[in-house]
């Protein structure tokens, strides 16, 4: 006796048990969609782009962060550094900031004698990243300068980052990585604002080496 089967119900059951697959794709479609929409709506760097892949591959950390820890491995054994020397992820890479007092006297962008063996340890450790753009910032606080030297914060602080750079070229960066810029007073530090009248301008009052 043969057994019939209506294959017509078998066909309209496996298309019901696979519907929910389509509604799964969708969202997929749709969750990758949104996170393409927020990656283009921000500007991509290279440092920020090495921190996406090292999350989502789940591999070593970022080379910038490895220059991080090791900067901050050099603060933790060196005491005169201690307080004067921090290091600052952004949207733009790292920052190595360093306090004025570390490196010149007030009113004056020559590098004291006491700033060398920083910035030629910091020199070293930017050579392990030879491909790395490196952008070194001159900062101030809000009181303004105007001395035989100096007409204006804008020029102190140009002056120092330059003196900055020269000074990393010496102990060994190639000059083609490395340009300056100057800020002067415009971009204090949104941290210092709590801080009293002479802590903030004291915090403001800076050169940071930015690796990119």
């Amino acid at each position: 006796m043969a057994i019939a089967f209506d294959t017509r119900e078998l066909q309209e059951e496996s298309q019901q048990d696979e519907l929910w697959l389509i509604s799964y794709a969708d969202m997929l479609t749709l969750l990758i969609g949104f996170f393409v929409l927020i990656i283009a709506s921000v500007p991509l760097t290279r440092a920020r782009f090495e921190r996406i892949a090292a999350a989502l591959t789940g591999a070593r950390q970022a080379p910038l962060e490895d220059l991080r820890d090791k900067v901050d491995a050099l603060v933790a054994r060196t005491p005169e550094l201690k307080d004067k020397v921090k290091t600052r992820d952004d949207a733009e890479g790292l920052g190595i900031e360093f306090r004025d007092a570390l490196l010149f006297d007030s009113g004056s962008a020559n590098l004291r004698d006491q700033a060398q063996p920083a910035i030629a340890e910091i020199a070293r450790l930017l050579g392990e990243l030879p491909g790395r753009p490196v952008i070194i910032e001159g900062h101030t606080d809000e009181v303004p300068i105007n001395t035989a030297s100096f007409h204006s914060n804008w020029e102190l602080s140009s002056q120092r980052a330059i003196n900055v750079l020269q000074a990393l070229h010496t102990s060994g960066v190639a000059r083609e990585r490395m340009s300056a810029r100057a800020y002067a007073d415009t971009r204090p530090l949104p941290s210092a604002a709590e801080k009293d009248v002479e802590q903030r301008r004291a915090s403001n009052r800076r050169v940071v080496i930015r690796v990119e």
